[in-house]
Formats: structure tokens, sequence, C-alpha cells
């Protein structure tokens, strides 16, 4: 019961990553920040952009891209016993996903390693949400909303692919699906009875 409090508790923090890259937003300078064109990354940038952006809370959103890979994988060992049968997909997945957040906070954008980063955490989100869909079939709450995450997250690759929309929008798509998907579960955890 502990451990499922405190893995509920760990996922339910995922919402400090939309603080820190409204944190980092506010710090935006030069010619403004575009939503759905802009890469959330362009946040984590050290140096003044070649168009004459500066991010001034740059450390802030590579904070905040590092703490959350840091907690998810907290969160997916405080968890593992919950998903005996998929732990073999699920705990590879997590720390993949993971490690990918941690790249992306530990190299500024345009570098090789953080393009490597972005792959693994997005792509690694979409698939850990599709591990985790089948690991949590079980529990029809959770598999439904988990259902909906990766149906909004694959939305958002398909958008990235198409060029439907600016690369911001398809990219936020696709990352606030498993960021949100982390909140909703959380709350379920934290809020389900005893016996659940």
């Amino acid at each position: 019961m502990i451990r499922r409090r405190v893995g509920g508790l760990l996922l339910l923090l995922a919402a400090l990553y939309f603080a820190g890259e409204a944190w980092a937003l506010a710090g935006w300078q030069g010619r403004p920040y575009d939503l759905s064109v802009d890469a959330i990354s362009a946040l984590g940038v050290p140096f003044e952009m070649p168009d004459g952006a500066v991010s001034t809370r740059h450390a802030a959103m590579n904070v905040t891209f590092i703490g959350s890979g840091l907690r998810a994988l907290l969160a997916g060992w405080a968890l593992a016993p919950f998903v005996p049968r998929w732990r073999w997909a699920v705990l590879p997945l997590v720390a993949v996903y993971a490690l990918g957040l941690v790249l992306v906070g530990l190299s500024p954008a345009g570098e090789t390693v953080h393009g490597a980063g972005a792959l693994l955490a997005i792509g690694g989100g979409f698939v850990l949400l599709v591990a985790l869909t089948g690991a949590l079939w079980r529990h029809r709450g959770l598999a439904v909303w988990s259902v909906v995450c990766t149906a909004v997250c694959g939305l958002g690759w398909v958008l990235a692919l198409t060029n439907a929309v600016g690369f911001g929008a398809a990219e936020r798509t696709a990352v606030y699906a498993v960021v949100v998907w982390q909140v909703g579960a959380g709350l379920a955890l934290l809020l389900a009875r005893r016996s659940d």
C-alpha cells in the first residue's frame, strides 16, 4: 500500500513539468516564443539563438527535463510490482523514456545527443503508453485513460510526420499526453481504496 501511494505521488508530481516549462517560457527574450512552432527544448538552449532569441531561464527548463526523467524512473521502480506480467516491458521502457529526458536536459538543442534524447523521450513515451495499456487492461479506468493518452500521443506523432501543424504543437501533443497520463494515473492511485 505504501509503495503504491509513493508511486502515485511520484506520478502526480509530473505536473511540475508544466510549472517548469511555464517558468522557463516567462524568461524568453527577443522575438516572441510561438507555442505552435517552437520546440519545447528551445527553452533550454543556454546561448543566444541565431535569430536573437534568448532563454534566460534555460537552466530551469533543463532541470525540469532531468528531474522529470529521474522522477519517472523512481515511479516506475515503485510501481513495478503492480504490473508483474508486464514488468519485463514496462521497466525498460520507463528507463528509455527517463534516459531521453535526462539527455535532453544535459545537452542543448542542436547537438546529436539532444536529438537522440528527444527521440528516446517522445518515442519511448509513446511505446511506454502502449505497453501500459496492456499492463493495466484489468483495471478498466486506468486502461481507458491509457488508451486515450496513447491515442493523443500518437496523434502528435502523425501531426509531426505530416507537417499538418507547426512542430511545437505536434511535439506538445505527444509530450503532454505522457505527462498528463502520469498525473491522471497518480491521482487514481492516490484516491484508490485500499482493496482496489
